[in-house]
């Protein structure tokens, strides 16, 4: 409701040197009124009212103005602050004292004018509390210091009231990293009853910073008669050498990466914007990547500050910083660019200004533009170099119809013309306006920031990562997450063998990231965790990356398969440790990552429990994660000789690097063997393989090979080998085959199919190249299938010099069959599980009661698993299965053989 009360006294006195007139007195209540001026007046300004006077002379004739509550503001909307400073403020009175700009009041830009505040030096127009809808705890803060330990309202806010004037940033990192988000109260006051979900009980830091309302227009530079006589509202020089004054207010820039400092920025007082990099996409300027403004991109943010992007003229190069930052996460208030466009229509500034606003979805701040510049081409009457007649007349049409495109196009935010690119496009020239500056000077631009344009920072959680630590006889299970104070718990879920997933922890608590279990080589061949996260918006995480360990077959010699979806190292203990360090041989892993170009190797972390396996893509291809598993063959023996039943072989190690060196067997062959080798110590983050050549009955010659595009050094490793004759042998029992291809045939073009030449129940298939025929090419050898009588494997190139196409090869293979037809199925502490009839034709009734959902898993005799059923009852339904014989294995209740006729 308005109230406006007229009084006349008879006696009035003022501040002002007419104090023995007698004046009217105008009280103003929870209005908002405009005058054009007031002679012989003494107006009372009390509560929530708002007096605008739009005279441009004489404003106040023999008249004061009263101010009496904070929100009883005062403007003069055609002059500007220091004018009313030095010549109005006088007549002005907050709370019967003396108004004094930074003291008891705050003389701010306002348009084309000016507002006076009365609000002190140490006022706080930011209230939080600690419930919603204004309830619970509350506190105040005051301006321009970094509130970075919140005590108590630390993760604690939840609603907030913000007065006109000023903006907040909140951000859930104490240093003002995480999410962040700048609230701006700009025309009245702000009133948040429940926090944005995405701040609410996340808040650790807070800044508070004086609003101006500048216009559109602005100038870059740093001289104070040009900017003065153009009327700019707001300025920038490159630097962050000025400040805010009456006259204009001061945008710092991070000029280049070195310059200026960061406290610099982030100290300056009376600043509410910060711009990033001049022109980093020009080498003569801050000729900065993109890669090296979004790795400092964070102390941007520190600043607490409206904060826009590099100032750039290619678009590609913007687009990229605007994608990185999206994809991290990282706040983008606005976007600044430079526009020499010369010779463009107005529709053409408008589309064109528009297609930026549409793919980046930021309002535009123009830092730098005119009508062309020195190096465009654009028509002109007489040379550009100078300003004739003809030339000014250009300009000024030109300039009057790009200023209606920026004015009228709302996703413009403000814009600072150039004056520095020849005399015919100046807009001051000789401490004198041009016409152009001249028509710029008395142009009267809209207000800069429009809410309806405001940017709402989205955050994309990142998914969590997990990992395994190992004690003597426990494991830890840890959650690495990314997402800050949005971490609220976890769902933890391990997997035994192959089993299913099962849930072993549900947590609300945001404090616990990690869980420990016994470590059982006993009864277990493969662990695996994951786990998902819960977030305070109540939804929950992707799935993490796998960890656990696995465990070996075998007590000597130990072989079998792992499977890894992953591209880390992953734990495999050892079933038997070993007195020595053992010759641990990675094979070659399947294919099911068609498109990644791997290499597969092993770290020895400790020769009596446990090592290492890693499948380490080529760096070149950007690969954090497989999609589908791998299947890696693996092969352990201590170092010495051995007879396979009647095949000789040698396990040992020597130390290669990256040229060829010979490696000498113990005792010579009395045929040439295959060779195997796997790299005990990698030293590098990135994938490496070893090459073998020269093959004969006294050694062979061996190398490490990294991708082409990798320039880092290498330093010379251990390396494990493994010598085998050719032949058919055993191994404990198992039978082992041991060939070699021809010469040439492995390629990359088509796969090889080696044919064992007689069957293997449950194979594990090991192959290695044995020659190197195009030694500047680094290539491994994959398995695209692997059967009981073939394996078809093809070799690979990692492609980071463009090149598809390698030499043809010899490959080795050796074929063993499994120790274990199922995991754990031989062991006496398992579980027999009993059911009838057996042999059985449709159905197997279970002897144990069935208390809830169980689930079967029914393998053949060669461990391949053919189905999982589940049942609430005590019968299996094996019907359809083929005549034969099969294994049927429940976790809960045991592992037992059947017949099915």
């Amino acid at each position: 409701m308005k109230k406006i009360k007229i009084l006349t006294i008879i006696a009035a006195f003022s501040l002002s040197a007419f104090s023995q007139n007698a004046r009217t007195t105008i009280e103003i209540t929870a209005a908002t009124q405009t005058v054009s001026s007031y002679t012989d007046k003494e107006i009372v300004i009390n509560g929530k009212s708002d007096l605008h006077i739009t005279a441009a002379t004489s404003p106040l004739t023999n008249s004061i103005v009263k101010l009496n509550s904070v929100d009883s503001w005062l403007f003069f909307d055609n002059l500007r602050p220091q004018y009313v400073i030095d010549n109005l403020l006088q007549y002005v009175s907050v709370n019967n004292q003396a108004a004094v700009n930074k003291t008891n009041c705050r003389v701010s830009i306002y348009k084309h004018g000016t507002v006076v505040i009365p609000q002190s030096a140490n006022y706080q127009p930011l209230t939080v509390f600690t419930g919603e809808n204004f309830s619970g705890d509350s506190t105040s803060y005051s301006l321009h210091t970094f509130f970075k330990s919140l005590g108590s309202f630390d993760n604690n806010i939840r609603s907030f009231k913000l007065k006109r004037g000023y903006s907040a940033t909140f951000a859930n990192g104490s240093d003002g990293l995480g999410y962040s988000r700048v609230f701006i109260a700009d025309s009245k006051d702000m009133a948040v009853a429940t926090m944005p979900q995405l701040l609410d009980k996340t808040i650790s830091f807070i800044r508070v910073l004086n609003w101006e309302w500048v216009t559109k227009k602005g100038w870059c530079g740093s001289d104070f008669n040009q900017y003065n006589k153009l009327n700019a509202t707001w300025r920038y020089d490159w630097s962050a050498g000025g400040s805010t004054t009456p006259y204009v207010e001061y945008v710092p820039i991070k000029q280049n990466l070195g310059w200026p400092g960061w406290s610099e920025i982030s100290t300056k007082q009376y600043v509410s914007h910060a711009l990033g990099y001049n022109e980093p996409d020009h080498v003569e300027q801050s000729n900065v990547t993109v890669a090296q403004a979004i790795a400092q991109w964070p102390e941007m943010l520190k600043t607490g500050l409206r904060v826009g992007s590099p100032a750039v003229t290619n678009n590609g190069w913007l687009y990229e910083f605007m994608d990185s930052c999206k994809a991290r996460n990282y706040r983008v208030d606005y976007v600044a660019y430079h526009a020499y466009w010369g010779g463009k229509s107005p529709s053409n500034w408008y589309n064109d200004l528009k297609a930026i606003y549409t793919r980046t979805g930021r309002p535009i701040w123009i830092t730098e533009w005119n009508n062309g510049a020195n190096w465009t081409s654009e028509y002109w009457p007489n040379d550009p170099a100078t300003l004739t007649t003809a030339n000014a007349a250009k300009q000024l049409t030109d300039i009057k119809a790009i200023l209606n495109v920026l004015d009228t196009a709302s996703f413009i935010e403000r814009y600072a013309i150039y004056n520095w690119v020849e005399d015919a496009r100046a807009m001051v020239l000789a401490d004198t306006l041009t016409p152009a500056g001249k028509y710029y000077s008395e142009n009267k631009s809209v207000m800069a920031y429009n809410p309806k344009k405001e940017v709402i920072p989205t955050y994309t959680f990142k998914n969590p990562a997990s990992s395994v630590s190992f004690g003597t006889k426990t494991l830890t299970f840890s959650i690495s997450d990314p997402n800050g104070d949005y971490y609220n718990g976890n769902i933890i879920e391990r997997k035994i063998d192959d089993n299913a997933y099962e849930v072993i922890n549900d947590a609300n608590n945001t404090s616990v990231k990690t869980f420990s279990d016994n470590i059982d080589l006993t009864n277990i061949k493969k662990v695996r965790y994951r786990a998902r996260v819960r977030y305070t918006n109540g939804n929950v995480s992707a799935y993490t990356n796998e960890s656990g360990y696995d465990v070996t077959n075998g007590e000597d010699i130990q072989y079998g398969n792992l499977n890894f979806q992953n591209v880390g190292w992953n734990s495999v203990f050892f079933n038997k440790p070993y007195t020595a360090i053992p010759s641990i041989i990675i094979g070659a892993p399947t294919n099911a990552n068609s498109t990644v170009y791997m290499s597969a190797r092993a770290k020895l972390v400790s020769y009596s429990s446990r090592f290492n396996v890693q499948l380490a893509p080529w760096a070149y291809q950007n690969i954090s994660t497989l999609s589908k598993e791998e299947k890696v063959p693996y092969f352990i023996a201590a170092p010495g000789s051995y007879d396979f039943g009647g095949i000789k072989a040698q396990a040992n190690k020597a130390t290669i690097g990256t040229t060829w060196t010979t490696v000498t067997f113990a005792t010579a062959f009395s045929t040439i063997p295959v060779v195997f080798t796997t790299q005990l110590n990698p030293l590098t983050t990135f994938a490496t393989t070893v090459r073998v050549r020269n093959v004969t009955t006294t050694g062979f010659e061996a190398k490490i090979q990294k991708e082409s595009a990798v320039t880092n050094t290498m330093s010379n490793e251990s390396v494990s080998f493994f010598a085998i004759e050719p032949g058919t042998g055993k191994i404990n029992d198992k039978k082992i085959i041991v060939g070699k291809t021809a010469a040439d045939a492995v390629s990359t073009t088509s796969y090889t199919t080696i044919n064992y030449g007689d069957s293997v129940a449950s194979p594990v298939f090991i192959t290695q190249m044995q020659t190197c025929n195009d030694d500047t090419v680094t290539a491994t050898i994959r398995t695209l299938a692997v059967t009981d009588k073939f394996a078809n494997v093809m070799k690979q190139r990692e492609r980071s010099a463009g090149v598809t196409i390698a030499g043809k090869e010899s490959a080795g293979w050796m074929v063993l069959q499994s120790q274990s037809i199922l995991q754990g199925l031989n062991n006496v502490e398992y579980k027999q599980l009993s059911f009838y009839p057996n042999p059985v034709k449709d159905m197997l009734y279970l002897n144990q009661k069935v208390a809830e959902s169980t689930n079967f898993d029914i393998y053949n005799l060669y461990g391949v698993l053919l189905r999982r059923v589940s049942t609430t009852n005590n019968t299996i339904d094996v019907s359809d299965l083929a005549p034969g014989s099969y294994i049927v294995r429940s976790k809960k209740l045991g592992t037992s053989k059947f017949i099915k006729l």
